[in-house]
């Protein structure tokens, strides 16, 4: 396979990829098994900055063995702004479905009557209206309209 992208394209690429690689292996002190394939291929096309006059945007670090964005890049890139953007938000969203999972849980008498409470109204898949609107009925006095939370389990 063959494509063709204009420096502007491959700029927006290196923007994308970087995104990518912060997400996959940002946070972690390992490297993380399941995405090996994704981050070779992320070094393969970081890679091709070398001769094509983009060296200011990717660098060979020597000691990891691997390319990586240069402070420039770095600096240039919208990558860190949308990635922060994104963090807030996920927080947020998190935070309000861990509070109302909590609160649901003590309306209904703890997290196992919650779950006992969820399981029996349960009609529907996961995601669906119906299952949203099933999950409110579990609980009396419940309004939100964050939906999943009270089928996980999983939350303090």
């Amino acid at each position: 396979m063959k494509i063709e992208l204009s420096s502007t394209e491959y700029r927006d690429l290196l923007d994308i990829l970087h995104m990518a690689d912060v997400v996959m292996s940002g946070h972690r002190r390992e490297e993380d098994k399941r995405t090996e394939r994704h981050r070779a291929l992320v070094q393969k096309l970081y890679a091709l900055a070398q001769g094509q006059g983009l060296e200011r945007l990717m660098g060979h670090d020597k000691v990891l063995n691997r390319y990586v964005p240069t402070p420039g890049f770095e600096h240039e890139s919208p990558a860190h702004p949308v990635l922060r953007e994104f963090g807030d938000h996920l927080f947020w969203d998190e935070l309000i479905d861990r509070l109302t999972t909590r609160d649901m849980a003590q309306m209904a008498g703890g997290m196992e009557r919650l779950n006992t409470l969820s399981a029996s109204r349960w009609t529907a898949p996961s995601g669906s209206d119906m299952s949203r609107n099933s999950q409110r009925t579990a609980c009396p006095g419940w309004r939100s309209s964050s939906g999943s939370a009270a089928t996980r389990g999983t939350r303090p």
